[in-house]
């Protein structure tokens, strides 16, 4: 018999209360799913969970004014079973790609599924949320069945005036909470873009958001974002941007400018590390580094491979996290592709090749419609393959890329800029993977003796007893041998192949290569020669390497030559430059401008080319990671916090604090530096939110003041 409140005044008051219960396990659950999936996912439970949890209660309050059971259970398994589907695609979103779900696109979770399908996927991660989801079903199941809802005037006058105290409690901590934030600041010289009211008000940064506020309240802000009812981040910072065009002052010298006519092949050297270059597993690109090209010793790059693409592209950060998916659309017409196709004397063919299927990041629509390349070459367009890459890992390898793709790369023909991204040492041979029956040859040859005892004289990791650690350093060294070994077949034909478009030059005289890395060995940074922490740059430097055909250098026997000369010698000498010097991924635009003789508006190209005096004062940046230059130290870190776990400095999600910054020396800015170097802060900030505001604008249109024109030079 169901019990009337009014008909029994002595009615328990477990009893009385049990319109809760339902509500009740609502919010245990959804702490719990909480709690379970930034495990999961390896992060730090939100510090700001209060915004999330006072939602929740919200959510409860009205539930539990329902009158209904049923009616309850239905609205508590709805946000149940939406917080399991975001859980669930989050935890492989970040897993597999770094990413999170979001309400302004599903392509996030076809990313994620699309990469979780494409390498093995350890679902071991569903048995703690199945467990969870049939601890809710078992609670409810037993509220159901044993716990009547006191019915009557006076019952549910009590239950809305609990509900109402339960309410005013969410509701004032929420907003209690929202006050108490940090109040963003802007000074002259400081742009603190960190602090959470930031975050929270733009909604800029979202991973930032995810991590610091929580599941509900984040997509209570995406959901709001969408409505604008978020600020748009360009309005807080009211930045000034001139109309007029700004130039960048190059310091090249004149004669060693290449300008319309020449060609260039730029190199993205996938998850590459700067002690991989080894004169054993890499000999072609050790000797032609050696010989005929500058080098920059103190390259640091942690930035995603996505992002390297656009940054290289533009000179310009990508504000938030799905540029790939989100802004795969929108036209940017000073990309180094475009400028290149923009040439008023000159016809370029500007084509993109990878050595996987391109649907990471959606590679094909952001290299043909954003960045202006003719056509992006993925796996499946090379006219062989070799089929047991694709089984697996729709990859091939970085030897059947340069060669199955040489006279497309660098055609005799016709000018070209070409861009090629490797991936033979890419993440995806961690220590779960055994690379030997793909990379068969490599193997063999890594394991012959003499060259096995010298590489574990180079790296002292192979001599471990850690079976994994050595599986995985081979895996990566058989994937820098395959890059090598199609990299020596590109030289080697460079060097052969008599440029048509100039008679009586062969393409390595009329061809500038430009090769970086995105960033270092992150699946497993103890593969080769750590220099200090794993999450310190200062241990995992990349390379960037710049072959300019017209470059001086001074021979032993011949005197001042080009570097294309030195390169085309039976016997070339060892005339490669090293520059000492701080440089990050957004100073390849840059460098490529002042290269070909770019005029780039230092508005909006905020990095700087390895050949100007002027100290780069950049940082990197990976899955919302960003590391400022530490003053103290000299290197590159974020040492805001500890990691008690690896005893080093933990990544922590802060964004550019004019105070991080110092040169590659190591010396402490003073408070006149600092002013000195505002203008240049501010147009860091000024370009990443300006970018931002220009998606949002679906278009490029502002920067049509900035129409970038390839320089003119002639071939000589």
């Amino acid at each position: 018999m169901k019990l009337q409140l009014h008909d029994n005044p002595h009615v328990p008051f477990y009893k009385r209360i049990s319109y809760l219960y339902i509500p009740a396990v609502f919010v245990i659950t959804s702490v719990l799913m909480e709690l379970l999936m930034f495990a999961l996912m390896g992060l730090a439970f939100p510090r700001a969970y209060i915004f999330s949890l006072s939602i929740v209660l919200v959510i409860a309050t009205v539930v539990a004014l329902l009158p209904q059971k049923w009616l309850q259970t239905t609205v508590c398994s709805i946000f149940v079973g939406g917080q399991v589907f975001v859980t669930i695609s989050n935890i492989i979103s970040f897993n597999k790609c770094n990413e999170i779900f979001s309400l302004e696109t599903f392509k996030t979770l076809g990313t994620a599924f699309g990469a979780a399908g494409a390498v093995s996927l350890n679902l071991f991660f569903l048995i703690f949320i199945i467990g969870l989801l049939i601890l809710y079903i078992t609670a409810i199941v037993l509220i159901m069945w044993f716990c009547q809802l006191p019915k009557g005037y006076r019952t549910y006058q009590f239950r809305v005036l609990s509900c109402g105290v339960l309410a005013f409690v969410s509701l004032f901590s929420y907003n209690f909470a929202y006050v108490s934030l940090p109040n963003y600041q802007q000074s002259g010289y400081v742009n603190n873009l960190s602090n959470q009211k930031f975050v929270y008000d733009t909604f800029s940064n979202r991973i930032a958001n995810f991590q610091t506020f929580g599941t509900y309240s984040y997509y209570l802000d995406n959901l709001v974002s969408l409505f604008g009812g978020k600020s748009e981040a360009i309005e807080i910072m009211s930045l000034e941007m001139s109309e007029d065009f700004q130039a960048n002052k190059f310091a090249l010298h004149a004669e060693e400018v290449l300008g319309e006519g020449y060609n260039l092949i730029t190199v993205l050297m996938e998850t590459f590390e700067r002690q991989a270059i080894n004169p054993i597993t890499m000999p072609n690109l050790y000797e032609f580094m050696q010989q005929s090209c500058t080098e920059v010793n103190g390259y640091y790059s942690i930035e995603r491979t996505c992002f390297t693409d656009y940054l290289n592209q533009t000179g310009m950060h990508v504000l938030g996290k799905e540029f790939w998916n989100n802004y795969s659309h929108v036209q940017a017409p000073n990309t180094l592709a475009k400028i290149f196709g923009r040439s008023e004397n000159v016809d370029y063919k500007i084509e993109a090749f990878h050595s996987t299927d391109g649907t990471c990041y959606n590679r094909n629509n952001l290299f043909v419609n954003t960045m202006g390349f003719e056509k992006f070459n993925n796996y499946y367009t090379y006219a062989e393959k070799d089929e047991r890459f694709a089984q697996e890992y729709a990859m091939n390898s970085d030897e059947l890329l340069f060669t199955r793709n040489l006279e497309e790369i660098a055609p005799a023909d016709q000018n070209f800029y070409s861009y090629v991204l490797s991936a033979s040492t890419h993440s995806i041979n961690n220590k779960k993977y055994d690379m030997r029956d793909y990379y068969e040859a490599e193997y063999e040859y890594i394991e012959k003796a003499a060259n096995w005892e010298a590489l574990v004289a180079l790296y002292p990791v192979l001599a471990s007893t850690d079976t994994l650690k050595v599986r995985t350093a081979k895996a990566y060294l058989a994937g820098t041998y395959s890059f090598d070994k199609g990299f020596g077949a590109l030289i080697d034909y460079l060097k052969a192949t008599d440029d048509e478009v100039h008679p009586g030059k062969k393409l390595i005289e009329t061809t500038a290569l430009v090769m970086f890395g995105d960033h270092y060995y992150y699946a497993n940074p103890s593969t080769l020669k750590v220099e200090k922490n794993a999450l310190s740059l200062a241990g995992n430097r990349c390379s960037l390497i710049v072959y300019n055909p017209r470059a001086k250098v001074a021979h032993e026997t011949l005197g001042i030559i080009t570097q294309a000369e030195n390169a085309l010698l039976s016997t070339p000498d060892d005339c490669g430059e090293t520059l000492n010097r701080f440089t990050s991924t957004m100073d390849i635009y840059p460098t490529i401008c002042s290269l070909f003789g770019i005029q780039t508006d230092q508005q909006l190209t905020y990095g700087r080319s390895i050949f100007d005096d002027s100290p780069s004062i950049g940082v990197a940046y990976l899955s919302g990671y960003v590391w400022g230059v530490n003053p103290d130290k000299g290197y590159i870190e974020n040492t805001d916090a500890v990691d008690n776990v690896n005893g080093g400095p933990q990544i922590d999600w802060q964004l550019w604090r004019t105070y991080d910054f110092a040169n590659y020396n190591g010396i402490t800015l003073n408070q006149t530096q600092l002013d000195k170097i505002a203008p240049t802060i501010n147009r860091v900030f000024g370009s990443i939110f300006l970018n931002s505001k220009l998606y949002a604008q679906d278009g490029f249109e502002d920067l049509d003041k900035a129409y970038y024109r390839l320089g003119s030079s002639t071939i000589i």
